[in-house]
């Protein structure tokens, strides 16, 4: 019997999401994905991390104060915006992130042994437009 589409989503995705979380060391489920927004964005609105990060405000907020808890950044309120924060990454989260990276890199290539370019380039392009398709959105 042919396993349907949705069930192999759904095995991949927590197959993936299982091997990842063996490499979390500093950082818990959902913190990785903040720090590196955080990494590539000064000043940033929690709107606007909350919109990237396919995320609701309010679990933006308590991840930001946990990080700022662990020290992998610093935050305050923008004297010019009232509603943006300055957010920095600290060496201390550069150093955690560059380890989380490193680990998602070996993970992608095990995940993607066996696959010519071609095929990975083709599978790339076909999340992206599944991903475009639910959300609404391009990935970013």
């Amino acid at each position: 019997m042919k396993i349907p589409f949705h069930l192999m989503m759904f095995k991949s995705f927590h197959a993936q999401r299982n091997v990842l979380r063996k490499g979390m060391k500093e950082l818990s489920p959902g913190q990785p994905k903040i720090l590196r927004y955080v990494a590539t964005h000064q000043n940033c609105m929690l709107k606007d991390i909350a919109s990237s990060c396919d995320v609701e405000c309010a679990t933006v907020s308590k991840i930001l104060n946990a990080l700022e808890e662990k020290e992998f950044l610093e935050k305050e309120i923008s004297k010019n915006n009232k509603r943006a924060l300055c957010l920095r990454i600290t060496e201390k989260g550069e150093k955690a992130l560059q380890h989380w990276n490193s680990h998602c890199e070996k993970v992608e290539q095990l995940s993607l042994q066996g696959f010519s370019e071609r095929e990975k380039e083709q599978f790339y392009d076909y999340l992206n437009r599944m991903y475009e398709n639910l959300s609404g959105k391009e990935m970013n």
